[in-house]
């Protein structure tokens, strides 16, 4: 049927509102999925930006600031620190740090991806600033995850939560002291244990940093040394049997450098003198990895006698191994109460710092022995006497029969041989506690002849490569 102009115009404009009006329709139907999908999106967004290595900043207290569009009235900023210090840009995946907390205002919640390295926002209801702390990725960090990963023996329970392991025999082995550390076995390597990682430990440049502590598995050169001989009026001894000032004690001098001799020790053609008096005789074999002379009577008056030691096959190998260990502050505090110490006791008396009088309560250095609280913590307990029940047992009665679940169950004790500990007693010039054979802790004078079993904190920069810390497949450190 013809139609003027007129109706061809209102033709069109009724198909015009048609098509208007349908697709008002579909908006209003999808709009549900629009408010669905845009959440979904915008954490897309954020963590597209996140999968970069670095990011630079828009303004001074920011890294990065997104717009995500109507579903916030605002944008999302995002403000990075590194070891506690603002940072202009976010570190990349491999560049050894790893994520201590996330915090965001006005409700929302952080999380950091560590997989894609980015960072999921969730609850956003407005303009939210989420700072990401950054710190410095540390071998005590990657033991505690490895100790979760292997499931192995290990407790927190002193009064500083150092993570310590426990048991007869933990997977907790490392290979140290190698001739080779890029091809690490037990021909090229000795074996030593992991004590733990310790909290707050103070370096030499007073820095505090948590750091794991190692030492030697087997006794040093499968053999018997005093501690120290140097008898009255020799280097501030005040008695005929030796000190047990460790900072001046000859099987210090033996065990390290002579960067860390007493100041008022002098060296001069490798004789050690305390004024007039000779002390010691060709210092730090152990740590030069050469003969030397073992710690031996330094009386007044008289010349050293050298009785000589070779440690060319035993002692430190190279500087790689010399250059992974941290010189620390190692507190050399006592207790007086030998026969009712407990572990936790020990641990309190030892940071206290209170040697015997005029003796020092720290000491810097690089190789030490472990403490009382070192073999006292290392106990799991067993079927009879359980671990906890062995910590509030007196050290000094661990050789006893009804608690020998205690002894028995901690890979410090060695029954073939006593062992130096590094803590003195208070009350006596000359007596020293070791672990004795029995199990039980005991003290008696410096001069005496016990096992050494080195004992060290590695630096924070050394990493664990490979291994899993059992005897068969020791842990691998990366040097």
């Amino acid at each position: 049927m013809p139609c003027d102009i007129l109706g061809k115009c209102r033709e069109w404009k009724a198909v015009k509102l048609k098509k208007d009006y349908l697709k008002k329709l579909k908006l209003k139907r999808n709009k549900k999925y629009i408010y669905l999908v845009l959440p979904v999106l915008m954490v897309l967004f954020i963590n597209i930006f996140f999968a970069y290595s670095k990011f630079y900043v828009f303004k001074d207290t920011e890294v990065v600031k997104s717009t995500v569009g109507n579903f916030i009235s605002g944008d999302v900023v995002i403000g990075a620190y590194i070891d506690n210090k603002y940072s202009s840009t976010i570190p990349s995946k491999d560049a050894g740090y790893v994520v201590s907390k996330i915090v965001c205002d006005n409700d929302a919640v952080g999380k950091w991806d560590d997989n894609k390295w980015g960072l999921l926002i969730t609850n956003l209801t407005k303009r939210t600033k989420c700072n990401v702390y950054f710190k410095t990725y540390s071998n005590a960090d990657a033991m505690n995850d490895l100790i979760k990963q292997n499931g192995a023996s290990v407790s927190s329970d002193d009064e500083d939560n150092n993570v310590r392991f426990t048991g007869a025999d933990p997977s907790n082995y490392v290979y140290f002291n190698c001739s080779d550390y890029n091809n690490q076995t037990s021909d090229t390597c000795e074996i030593w244990r992991i004590i733990g990682t310790f909290n707050n430990v103070t370096k030499s440049d007073g820095t505090k940093e948590s750091l794991v502590k190692i030492i030697k598995e087997d006794r040093l050169n499968n053999d018997l040394f005093r501690r120290d001989y140097k008898k009255n009026g020799v280097g501030g001894s005040t008695s005929n049997k030796g000190s047990n000032d460790w900072t001046t004690s000859q099987l210090m001098m033996m065990l390290n450098p002579t960067d860390y001799l007493s100041p008022n020790y002098t060296n001069s053609n490798d004789i050690i003198y305390s004024g007039s008096q000779q002390v010691y005789s060709k210092m730090g074999s152990y740590y030069y990895g050469t003969k030397g002379c073992r710690p031996a009577e330094a009386a007044s008056g008289s010349s050293f006698t050298c009785t000589e030691v070779d440690f060319t096959s035993t002692g430190l190998k190279n500087d790689a191994t010399r250059n992974a260990i941290e010189t620390v502050i190692w507190n050399l505090g006592g207790n007086d109460n030998y026969n009712t110490a407990t572990a936790s006791m020990f641990y309190a008396s030892e940071k206290e710092g209170k040697g015997y009088t005029n003796h020092p309560g720290t000491w810097t250095g690089k190789i030490g022995l472990i403490y009382a609280s070192d073999y006292g913590y290392a106990t799991s307990g067993g079927s009879t006497t359980s671990r906890s029940e062995c910590l509030n047992k007196e050290l000094f009665n661990w050789d006893n029969t009804d608690v020998s679940d205690c002894k028995d169950n901690d890979y410090l004790f060695k029954a073939d041989y006593p062992q130096w500990i590094i803590d003195p007693r208070i009350n006596y010039d000359t007596y020293v506690y070791f672990i004795n054979s029995t199990g039980h802790l005991r003290s008696f004078g410096n001069y005496n002849e016990y096992a050494v079993r080195p004992s060290l904190y590695l630096k924070s920069s050394i990493r664990i490569a490979s291994g899993n810390g059992s005897k068969t497949n020791p842990y691998q450190l990366k040097i």
